[in-house]
């Protein structure tokens, strides 16, 4: 490629985060991690409860 797209200009801005940015996202994470956790727990235990007993035989299939 001799050509690119130039989608932002060249800035000598800092994007780095500040603490307190950095700890809200950090929160915000674990809050969504612990939130999946518990959709997979509950997920699990509904998952079991609707497995049978006894294990069903293969099925056939036309090959």
């Amino acid at each position: 490629m001799t050509r690119q797209l130039r989608l932002l200009d060249p800035t000598t801005v800092d994007w780095r985060l500040d603490d307190h940015t950095r700890a809200v996202g950090r929160a915000g994470v674990a809050r969504a991690r612990a939130a999946l956790a518990a959709a997979r727990a509950a997920r699990h235990v509904t998952d079991a409860a609707d497995t049978p007993l006894a294990t069903p035989e293969p099925r056939r299939h036309a090959a």
